[in-house]
């Protein structure tokens, strides 16, 4: 990977992390390069091990984790690139308005997404961050889930993890039917979607 070209990814947003545009072996490819803090935090071996069963979970509701790399320092995952954004730059950042049948099509996949990660990856995987940013839309505009969280050990955590995950989808889909932010600090006085 040192020998390619990376471009920044512009992004409306919140929180875009960095993103680079790049290509590997002649494929585009969005490549996303690990906070600082995550690395001094994370225990190499628990990172390989996740990575083992990322690079393995593959649905069509889910955006394909390619490959990574740990060295020097750096840990970058390199995923499949999603040319039409995220859900929020839709929604929220300027682009493309969203068609109604879209905007279903989109609740559904990712819907379906999260539902794989729970039931249907051994050990269930819970995202942990559920919202627009996180959900990129591809070549055909279809709808995939990105930035899942750890794994969770035991049931007892995975039932509260995956009903907070659901909660979040909820708030996700209070912003596609309304196509106002869940909090929403421009307006006075603030506005909140949901209660």
């Amino acid at each position: 990977m040192t020998n390619r070209c990376l471009t920044r990814q512009g992004s409306e947003n919140p929180n875009p992390g960095p993103l680079f545009n790049t290509s590997l072996l002649n494929e585009p490819d969005l490549v996303k390069r690990v906070n600082a803090a995550t690395i001094i935090h994370t225990n190499s071996r628990e990172f390989e091990m996740e990575l083992e069963i990322l690079c393995s979970v593959r649905h069509s509701s889910i955006v394909n984790l390619l490959g990574y790399c740990a060295e020097m320092g750096e840990q970058i995952l390199v995923y499949e690139l999603m040319p039409h954004g995220t859900l929020y730059d839709h929604l929220h950042g300027g682009l493309s308005c969203l068609r109604w049948n879209l905007r279903l099509k989109i609740a559904m996949q990712a819907a379906k997404g999260l539902e794989y990660l729970h039931k249907e990856v051994s050990p269930p995987i819970v995202h942990r961050d559920v919202k627009c940013s996180n959900i990129l839309l591809d070549a055909d505009w279809g709808a995939r889930i990105v930035d899942f969280g750890l794994l969770t050990p035991n049931k007892k955590d995975l039932n509260g993890d995956v009903t907070t995950d659901v909660y979040n989808f909820g708030i996700v889909l209070l912003e596609i039917l309304s196509g106002r932010k869940a909090y929403n600090r421009d307006c006075t006085p603030s506005s909140i979607i949901i209660c």
